[in-house]
């Protein structure tokens, strides 16, 4: 295969495989030259690719000019706090492995809980793939709302393991209801993300207790919070944990607080939950000294990340009210980003608009052809998405 032109092995920044089969495919491969056996994975799903094949992205990073609403980034960049802790102390000891220590300590004072609560990782990222690698070794199953990020559900898939994905109601509305009766015995990961990723629903603290009474006694709720910002009650799911339920609450540096291209995340759980994490966890050795620094200024740093919600608010307002004059249907839920309905196949409008260097989410890579995903950017980039959409529909 080739590495660098073929992009059905890539894993987005969207926990999406452009084709999962593909991806299964190349793992076997792999695994096959090194002597190791895959079992087949359970519930290969293709997602319909809509009127042609699903666009993907440049090679190689971004045309300069580019628009980007499609990776739900902070369009604002970075605190100002964070560029001068970073600067100021130059890297000058990365010479020397760093520790974690001192940023585990700010994680635990920032949420008022105990440092044996936190572990941190190369992103959220990391805890979605180590989590199933974890909890599923031994067997059982996984449940999780379709659509939603889907990377622990691909890596479930890759250890043989059931994927039960329940389909969402109405405007993307995670349907816990129904997530409950897919629970069974052998049931080991209940994962949502929290709002709803690509649709931006929000779960509700009485849905999410549910849920976790719902749990069999060795399974763990993994609620997903990498836009927590943007929930009615950010801190139901903490508060879970507080109480020693099962639940492995994950969080990003990636999003609200623009670090997206250092990589820091960070997971909450009772110990006992994190001990089974820690078995496959790279502990120190996946936190870079920058994002060590960082990560303490960024949590100092509210005012950053508030302004940033105001944007995103802003822009949300100035986006559906843009698209609704236009004739079509965004989803309602609050989050910094957003699904719409054009009523017709996307991928060829997701092409035209990449011709242009604006760059969205197609949704037939969740099985809904007729939708796009749009990351809120600032008021300039929403106003020539908007433009592009006039102009190319019209």
């Amino acid at each position: 295969m080739d590495f660098v032109n073929d992009r059905s092995w890539c894993c987005y920044p969207d926990g999406l495989l452009p084709t999962r089969r593909a991806f299964l495919r190349t793992l076997a491969a792999a695994a096959a030259t090194a002597g190791v056996s895959i079992p087949a994975a359970a519930e290969v799903v293709e997602v319909p690719a809509g009127d042609e094949p699903i666009p993907g992205f440049p090679l190689g990073g971004f045309p300069a000019g580019s628009v980007q609403m499609n990776f739900n980034e902070n369009p604002l960049g970075p605190s100002k706090k964070v560029i001068a802790a970073v600067l100021e102390d130059k890297l000058q000891a990365c010479n020397r492995y760093s520790f974690i220590d001192p940023l585990v300590d700010a994680i635990a004072g920032h949420h008022e809980m105990p440092p044996s609560n936190v572990l941190v990782g190369c992103g959220s990222t990391e805890f979605l793939q180590f989590a199933p690698w974890a909890l599923l070794k031994d067997g059982g199953n996984i449940v999780l709302p379709v659509p939603s990020y889907g990377w622990s559900a691909g890596v479930a898939e890759t250890m043989g393991r059931q994927v039960f994905r329940v389909p969402v109601g109405e405007v993307g509305i995670v349907d816990t209801a129904a997530m409950k009766k897919a629970i069974r015995s052998d049931t080991r990961i209940v994962y949502v993300a929290n709002p709803n990723n690509p649709t931006g629903a929000p779960i509700s603290r009485r849905e999410i207790a549910s849920l976790v009474g719902a749990l069999p006694k060795t399974a763990v709720l993994i609620v997903d919070e990498a836009y927590h910002d943007f929930l009615p009650d950010g801190n139901a799911a903490l508060d879970l944990v507080r109480d020693g339920a099962s639940v492995l609450v994950l969080r990003t540096f990636s999003k609200a607080y623009g670090l997206a291209g250092l990589r820091l995340g960070y997971a909450v759980g009772p110990e006992s939950v994190l001990d089974r994490v820690r078995t496959v966890w790279w502990g120190d050795f996946g936190i870079n000294t920058a994002a060590l620094i960082a990560g303490p200024a960024a949590l100092a740093d509210r005012e950053h990340v508030q302004h940033y919600v105001e944007v995103i608010d802003n822009g949300l307002l100035q986006l559906r009210s843009g698209l609704k004059e236009l004739g079509f249907q965004p989803f309602p839920h609050r989050a910094p980003f957003f699904m719409v309905d054009f009523g017709g196949p996307t991928n060829r409008l997701v092409r035209d608009l990449q011709a242009r260097r604006i760059f969205v989410q197609p949704g037939a890579k969740w099985g809904m052809p007729t939708f796009m995903r749009i990351s809120v950017g600032t008021g300039r980039d929403n106003a020539t998405f908007l433009n592009a959409i006039r102009e190319i529909t019209a």
